[in-house]
């Protein structure tokens, strides 16, 4: 039996995802348009839709999907507020209501049909809150997973000097880069590796 994981890489290769069509939030892995595009094309998906309500700061339609012979049915909705968010008093920043509610029906309808809705697995439209990290906040993660790597028992010192050279080439190019976070990590870990001749893998000083 395949495990969640094996499942899913062979579905992101099936439908050709890369690393920019995701990113984390929350408890699930969001996928941007061009991801959901992506998806609907390689299952050849055909999605319509019926309009149940449109308003200028509200929308609601249904979309129903097909994929071969499975057909399903699913909604999608818009509201326009000040505050969009799920404590606030509309689910969307956006005058363009039928255009979100439209995004927000195709990618459930692509999601489920698809088999990724039950592995954990959201559009970027579905929600105001879906949206990617920033440059910055993209870094700070980096740099944790980096520091959580070389404080991490089974991380060689390879590995470790193959982290700190390529730290080291970031910082020349910024000098007050969050990169030396790491590098601090890695000598507190393994010592100075810019003097090490002789390499133990797994052993760290």
């Amino acid at each position: 039996m395949s495990t969640k994981s094996q499942t899913l890489n062979n579905l992101y290769k099936k439908y050709g995802l890369e690393q920019e069509d995701t990113f984390k939030h929350a408890h699930y892995t969001i996928l941007t348009r061009s991801g959901i595009e992506k998806v609907q094309r390689g299952c050849n998906i055909q999605v319509t839709y019926e309009v149940i309500k449109c308003e200028p700061e509200f929308a609601c339609v249904k979309a129903t999907g097909t994929m071969g012979d499975a057909v399903i049915e699913t909604f999608g909705s818009a509201k326009r507020g000040k505050v969009p968010t799920t404590k606030g008093d509309g689910n969307t920043s956006s005058w363009y209501v039928m255009e979100i509610t439209e995004k927000r029906a195709m990618s459930r309808c692509v999601l489920k049909l698809a088999g990724l809705y039950e592995l954990g697995h959201m559009g970027e439209d579905e929600s105001e809150d879906f949206k990617p990290p920033t440059r910055s906040q993209q870094i700070g993660l980096e740099v944790r997973r980096l520091c959580d790597e070389l404080k991490d028992n089974s991380c060689s010192m390879d590995r470790a000097k193959e982290i700190v050279t390529e730290m080291r080439e970031r910082e020349e190019e910024n000098p007050n880069s969050p990169w030396v976070a790491v590098i601090d990590v890695a000598i507190e870990q393994f010592g100075d590796l810019s003097h090490q001749e002789t390499w133990h893998t797994n052993d760290k000083f």
